[in-house]
C-alpha cells in the first residue's frame, strides 16, 4: 500500500417500520475514514462523536474491516476517523465503519472486489444486511438474504420528502434490542408486516404519501422495543398529528425517523422535541435528506 485512501460513508436508517432487516435508507450524515501507511498501527479521531471511536485496533470496526482484507505482510497503518453519526442510536454507525474499512482496503490494495462481494463481507461482519447495503450503495435499498447469496435492489426515494431524526440521549445497543424479540410471531402479524412493507414501496413510487402512515406501521419489532424506548409511541403520535406522512423507529433505536412534507419539517421536529422535553429526555434533532451517494473514496500518493 503506497497510497492513502479517504472514504466517506453515510448514516442509514433500517426497517422504516415493517421492512425488518430488509429496508435500509442512507441519510445525510456521514463519517469519514482516512487510512495511510505508518510505522505502527494507530487510530486517531475527530468530529462531534470522536470520544466514541475505539482507539484499540482490535475493537475498532473500521480498522478490523480494513485489516480483514489487507494481504498478509502489507505493513501497519494509521486510521484517522471523523465521527459525525450519533453512536448506538440506530443510525448505522457500525455499518458505516465496516463499509468504510472494506472500501478503503479494496481500493488501497487494488483487490478488485465488486460491490456485491463487499456487501457479502460487510454482512458477515455486521450480521444483517440492511444498514451496510444502504451505506454501500446509498439511497433506499432492499436486500433479501437466501441460503447462498444476498440480492440487493436500489429503489428511488422521492426528493420531495423531508426527513426528521429525533435522537434521544439514552442509548440502546443492537444486541439488547434484538435479544428482546420473540423467536416466533403470529401469522396475522407476519401478514400485516408483509402488506405494509409492500405498500411502503408502492406508495413511494406512486407518490401516494398519504399511505405512508399505514405503511410505516410495524408488528414484528417495534411493539417489543417500546420498553427500551420510553418516548417512542408519543413521538410517533406527535409526528403524525403535526403532519408527518409517516414515522418509525430507526433500526433498533432509540432514534425515531419521520417522513415529512418539506413545508412542515420544522414544525414536526419541534413537536417531537416537545415530547422528549415533557418526558425529561435530552435529545437532538437532525433535519436531513436522503443520501443518494453511498460510500465514496478518493486517494493520493502517500
Amino acid at each position: 500500500m503506497n497510497i492513502e485512501v479517504h472514504v466517506s460513508v453515510p448514516a442509514s436508517s433500517a426497517n422504516l417500520g415493517a421492512g425488518f432487516d430488509v429496508f435500509g435508507l442512507a441519510v445525510g450524515l456521514r463519517d469519514e475514514y482516512l487510512f495511510r501507511p505508518a510505522d505502527r498501527d494507530l487510530i486517531e479521531a475527530t468530529g462531534k462523536f470522536s470520544s466514541h471511536v475505539p482507539r484499540d485496533t482490535k475493537r475498532n470496526l473500521a480498522f478490523r474491516a480494513f485489516k480483514s482484507l489487507a494481504p498478509t505482510g502489507t505493513g501497519t497503518y494509521r486510521l484517522k476517523a471523523r465521527r459525525e453519526i450519533p453512536p448506538v442510536g440506530g443510525l448505522g454507525g457500525s455499518a458505516a465503519a465496516i463499509v468504510g474499512g472494506l472500501v478503503a482496503a479494496n481500493r488501497a490494495f487494488e483487490l478488485g472486489y465488486d460491490n456485491d462481494e463487499l456487501l457479502r463481507r460487510a454482512t458477515e461482519i455486521e450480521g444483517h444486511p440492511d444498514n451496510v447495503a444502504a451505506a454501500l450503495f446509498g439511497g433506499l435499498v432492499l436486500t433479501v438474504k437466501t441460503n447462498t447469496a444476498l440480492h440487493s435492489l436500489r429503489v428511488p426515494f422521492p426528493s420531495d420528502i423531508g426527513i426528521v431524526l429525533l435522537v434521544p440521549s439514552y442509548r440502546v445497543s443492537t444486541a439488547k434490542a434484538r435479544s428482546i424479540l420473540p423467536s416466533a410471531v403470529k401469522h396475522t402479524d407476519a401478514v400485516a408486516n408483509i402488506a405494509r412493507a409492500a405498500m411502503l414501496i408502492a406508495a413511494l413510487q406512486t407518490m401516494r404519501y398519504d399511505l405512508l402512515a399505514i405503511a410505516t406501521e410495524d408488528f414484528l419489532h417495534q411493539p417489543y422495543r417500546e420498553i427500551l424506548n420510553p418516548i417512542l409511541n408519543p413521538s410517533l403520535a406527535a409526528a403524525r398529528t403535526h403532519g408527518a406522512y409517516g414515522a418509525a423507529l430507526s433500526g433498533s433505536g432509540p432514534t425515531i425517523i419521520a417522513f415529512t412534507p418539506p413545508d412542515r419539517t420544522m414544525r414536526i421536529a419541534g413537536a417531537m422535541v416537545d415530547v422528549a422535553v415533557d418526558a425529561d429526555v435530552r435529545c437532538e434533532t437532525y433535519v436531513v435528506s436522503t443520501s443518494n451517494q453511498g460510500a465514496i473514496y478518493r486517494d493520493s500518493a502517500s
